[in-house]
């Protein structure tokens, strides 16, 4: 009941953008129209309502290990174009040399 209305004191646009919309309409559902089950069948209500709120939180996570992936494949990547580009440059100071070279003079 206690999680509920903190759902219930958090903006909906807030609630909405932390995917716990769901979760509040369910706490919403629980306290006003469903009242009779809820107090009849309690545990089973707030185990759905945790379990809401644990696939919320697993979206969480799952959106914040997808970003930090993303982060480190285009950190990859940057630093792959950097040694190409170096063993390019290493490549053309070598065949500079190479043409330049007078033969001791």
């Amino acid at each position: 009941m206690i999680l509920g209305i903190g759902f219930a004191l958090l903006p909906l646009q807030l609630a909405l953008k932390l995917r716990l919309g769901l979760p509040l309409l369910y706490s919403l559902l629980m306290l006003t129209v469903f009242h009779g089950w809820y107090r009849a069948h309690a545990a089973l209500a707030d185990g759905i309502l945790f379990a809401m709120v644990g696939i919320a939180a697993l979206s969480w996570i799952i959106t914040l290990a997808r970003s930090l992936w993303e982060r480190l494949e285009a950190l990859r990547s940057e630093w792959s174009a950097a040694s190409q580009l170096a063993r390019q440059v290493r490549q053309a100071r070598l065949a500079v040399e190479s043409i330049a070279d007078t033969g001791g003079f």
